[in-house]
């Protein structure tokens, strides 16, 4: 009696610990953000904010008791908002832990039957805009979560936590007290702080070779190709350079476009969403991790993600509308300025950037120009580097000098024929959840899309990259060579967010490999690469920019085309 007491006793100062510990990771939240009309309420927002989609960073019971190198708990709000993440203030059963917009836990026997959490497309596509104290909230906007700063501490928190015998110990009883078994906690952590461990060198070099994203961006290509080839098949000499990094792009509108992603590679939706899970941290079984030899059928395409999940996300972004200017927070709409920007941006940008919607297809489907590279003139980084890196792709039956379009495409549709198979969706209904019935085609032109641009006021800093601060200096014929983000502060007359230093800014240096912001040139200057239209004056500027403000589908230009253009430097098999 009195052992089993004691046994008691120290189970509930356990779980009174875990419990405080866990509680601290909720602390208060800031002021509710103020909603924009965009066609979603509370529930389609934490379907798109929960919603699993099969990426795992770590059994959830883990992430409730990691500490961070400090000592605090590692998903306290006040460190997740450090960088970047924000929260819901409308509380919801799908988020138990009270944990950021974008991290969704997933049980069931795709994850081996223990609760894991890993990070949605919301994490990464849902964005906050401040003004003078108020908050907006923009689903489907570009995030300005540090995504490579927060990898980096958290694989610390775990090296800080395996090192110390004392911290691992109180970190194992409260992983154990938040659910994960007793039987399996040493073993699963022992794994992979190993293998943390094993891997530092190369993560160091990986790291040396890689241009620093800072806020709302990340080289998502270069890493998903990278967790295929190099990690996925375990093929050491599969390495990239992860050297440009991009914003994440908003998405209203996304599943109108027959080509995704910033140099248009992705055509079909479903196939687009498996290479996105899989550069997020979806667990795969292409090899046996014990011998690194290619696994047997039908093993080898099995992963975590959740096809009928990722159905059910794509279904909910075709009803996301685009965000309509706040005039009571912003300020009101000058009439006389946005019809005259209505007319400059018709004459000016229309050719590239006008709906072009494609004649006859049995849904909404608009075809975007793709710009080739010598014409655009902005940093060429990315589309080169998907274009021109190859790897072994040999485990995959593939060859030895594979393309990351060839392997993505193999992989994407193995992956999700098998779990079509395995979650049982009926073969009739295939082309539904694939997207429109589209092929999954990936191309590697060498050029970048230009799509519509409502809403864009909603989403700067500019261009693919990120490397343009506002709308202003994008019409102009000089901009910032360096600046700093960070800033939520937005800044209405000029489109983008206020340039502040400070501890939490970032610089981001136009000149460091990856973060040119030539190109797209509005000059005179008919010698000037990249140049796409004659200058303009900074009272035509203003006009464009107040257009853009109250952009509408009703007041933006549109066109009917019979066929797409031809993508350029692509073949017409992908």
């Amino acid at each position: 009696m009195v052992t089993t007491t004691r046994h008691c006793l120290v189970a509930l100062a356990l779980a009174l610990a875990t419990i405080a510990f866990i509680h601290d990771a909720r602390a208060a939240d800031t002021p509710a953000p103020i909603r924009l009309d965009q066609g979603w309420g509370t529930a389609q927002e934490h379907t798109f904010y929960y919603l699993t989609q099969g990426t795992v960073l770590m059994p959830a019971s883990w992430l409730l008791a990691l500490q961070a190198p400090d000592g605090n708990p590692f998903a306290s709000s006040d460190h997740l908002r450090r960088l970047g993440f924000i929260y819901d203030d409308n509380p919801s059963a799908d988020n138990p832990h009270g944990w950021p917009i974008g991290f969704a836990v997933q049980s069931g026997p795709l994850t081996g039957g223990v609760p894991t959490v890993g990070i949605t497309c919301a994490a990464c596509h849902t964005s906050q805009i401040n003004y003078r104290g108020h908050s907006l909230r923009i689903d489907g906007g570009q995030a300005y979560i540090r995504l490579d700063a927060f990898k980096s501490e958290l694989t610390a928190a775990l090296l800080a936590t395996g090192r110390d015998p004392q911290r691992r110990a109180e970190f194992e009883s409260r992983a154990v007290a938040a659910g994960f078994p007793k039987d399996r906690i040493a073993a699963a952590f022992n794994a992979r702080y190993r293998a943390l461990v094993a891997s530092a060198k190369e993560r160091a070099t990986e790291d040396a070779s890689a241009t620093p994203a800072g806020p709302g961006r990340n080289d998502a290509l270069a890493i998903i190709a990278r967790q295929l080839f190099k990690y996925g098949i375990a093929v050491p000499s599969n390495t990239n350079k992860a050297d440009a990094p991009v914003d994440f792009p908003y998405l209203w509108n996304i599943w109108n476009f027959d080509w995704v992603q910033y140099n248009a590679v992705a055509h079909q939706p479903m196939g687009r969403n498996i290479g996105e899970a899989l550069g997020v941290g979806a667990v795969t079984h292409f090899v046996d991790p014990a011998t690194g030899e290619v696994s047997p059928l039908p093993e080898r395409w099995r992963t975590s993600i959740p096809v009928r999940n990722v159905y059910a996300i794509e279904a909910l972004l075709t009803t996301l509308k685009p965000p309509h200017w706040p005039s009571a927070v912003l300020g009101p709409i000058d009439a006389a300025r946005a019809a005259r920007g209505r007319t400059l941006f018709a004459q000016n940008c229309a050719a590239c950037h006008a709906v072009r919607a494609l004649r006859d297809s049995p849904h909404e489907e608009w075809t975007l120009k793709v710009i080739p590279l010598e014409k655009i003139g902005t940093d060429p980084r990315q589309a080169e580097n998907f274009r021109n890196t190859t790897y072994d792709g040999s485990k995959l039956g593939l060859s030895t000098h594979a393309t990351a379009a060839e392997g993505l495409l193999y992989a994407t549709t193995q992956i999700r024929d098998q779990a079509y198979h395995d979650q049982k969706v009926p073969s009739q209904e295939w082309p539904e959840f694939d997207g429109f019935g589209r092929k999954n085609l990936v191309a590697a032109p060498c050029g970048y899309k230009a799509r519509p641009l409502v809403g864009v006021w909603a989403t700067p800093p500019f261009l693919h990259n990120g490397s343009v601060p506002t709308v202003f200096d994008l019409l102009s014929e000089s901009r910032p060579r360096v600046f700093h983000t960070g800033s939520l502060e937005y800044d209405p007359l000029h489109l983008g967010f206020v340039d502040a230093a400070g501890p939490r800014a970032f610089t981001l240096d136009t000149s460091v490999v990856g973060n040119g912001n030539g190109g797209h040139w509005f000059t005179n200057d008919r010698s000037r690469p990249g140049r796409i239209g004659r200058g303009l004056s900074d009272a035509e500027k203003f006009d464009i920019i107040e257009y853009l403000k109250g952009a509408s589908y009703e007041t933006y230009p549109r066109v009917t085309v019979s066929k797409p253009d031809p993508l350029p430097c692509v073949a017409s098999a992908y």
